[in-house]
């Protein structure tokens, strides 16, 4: 029974929301301005890829996509030191919106990230 209503639930899910491509992400980090590009690709539950922003990248993108909620991360560099971007958010409607956490800061801010055009290149740097 489990598995039928899965399988009818999967038939219903909206075939337009899915992860992997080009993505535009914009945000604010603690009153700070996030603007990258990230391409995902997605095996299974799986989620890799990579990320540029105005900053430098690209940055190994490693995360994973399970009961519609969609985690990923990936590296950066802000003033010699190391950081880790953690994005967590779900996906709907084509529009992936959630909460950002930059390690070893422990700075926090939102996201939402929609389909990039296909010549969408890194942002510029201000």
């Amino acid at each position: 029974m489990l598995l039928a209503l899965s399988l009818i639930a999967a038939l219903h899910a909206d075939p337009t929301d899915s992860l992997p491509g080009k993505w535009q992400i914009k945000g604010d980090v603690a009153g700070n301005p996030l603007d990258e590009v990230c391409t995902i690709k997605q095996t299974g539950t799986i989620l890799t890829g990579s990320c540029t922003n105005p900053n430098g990248g690209p940055y190994d993108l490693t995360g994973e996509s399970r009961d519609g909620k969609v985690t990923f991360q990936h590296g950066g560099d802000y003033q010699g030191t190391a950081l880790t971007i953690i994005y967590t958010g779900t996906l709907a409607s084509k529009e992936l919106k959630g909460t950002v956490d930059v390690k070893p800061f422990d700075a926090t801010g939102t996201f939402t990230a929609a389909p990039a055009p296909a010549t969408a290149a890194a942002p510029a740097k201000p």
